[in-house]
């Protein structure tokens, strides 16, 4: 078993990295659920430049992790293992950011029929992100929680899926233009996305965890 305990300043450091993308999502789904309540304006603008700029910052606290990997005592197979696992977590909150520039650069206006089942699809990625977020946690501390997580993960991941045809054929069935439909798919898709790279996320963990418990 390999143990974390003379690396303190290496996991507080991936403390902060959690707790900023942790806000990160929090806000990309305010800035989510204020646009398909309110439709596309200069306040939600703002709240998307915040999420950019937040991002932004989990990127410098990332890469700030990945090198102090390389200065600490931690064995190449240990180093590979959270280097996945970080790497992996980091494309979430990129998605999150994909997400809202995809609004302000299509200018997208979602069909009113779906808007519920999108902040629906919403809540479900932001609850899978954090049983997420408390699995790498749990891999990295007592090691009791994980199976249990990565079977609701699983659970919601599907639930996801099904949001997600349920959606898409409402956007297909919609009477507007074809290249509008493909719009709404693409970010219908982008956002059940979080559900799946999450799932991904767990997958690395469970391994990561198993290795540990040798």
């Amino acid at each position: 078993m390999f143990t974390f305990g003379k690396n303190k300043q290496l996991f507080s450091k991936l403390d902060d990295y959690i707790k900023v993308t942790e806000d990160t999502l929090k806000l990309f789904a305010e800035a989510l659920v204020y646009l398909l309540e309110n439709d596309l304006d200069e306040h939600f603008a703002v709240m998307a430049e915040k999420v950019s700029s937040m991002e932004s910052v989990a990127d410098d606290l990332r890469r700030q992790i990945e090198l102090e990997m390389y200065q600490k005592s931690l064995l190449p197979e240990t180093r590979k293992d959270l280097l996945m696992i970080i790497e992996s977590l980091d494309r979430i909150p990129t998605r999150a950011e994909t997400i809202l520039n995809m609004f302000l650069t299509q200018k997208t206006v979602m069909l009113d029929c779906i808007r519920k089942k999108m902040i629906e699809l919403l809540k479900l990625s932001i609850e899978t992100y954090n049983h997420t977020i408390e699995a790498v946690n749990d891999c990295f501390g007592k090691m009791k929680e994980v199976n249990r997580l990565n079977r609701l993960v699983d659970s919601n991941e599907s639930i996801g899926d099904d949001l997600e045809r349920d959606m898409i054929s409402t956007i297909f069935a919609a009477d507007i233009e074809t290249a509008e439909k493909i719009l709404q798919k693409e970010i219908v898709l982008q956002l059940g996305s979080i559900c799946d790279m999450c799932e991904t996320t767990l997958d690395l963990v469970v391994i990561c965890t198993v290795k540990r418990g040798v």
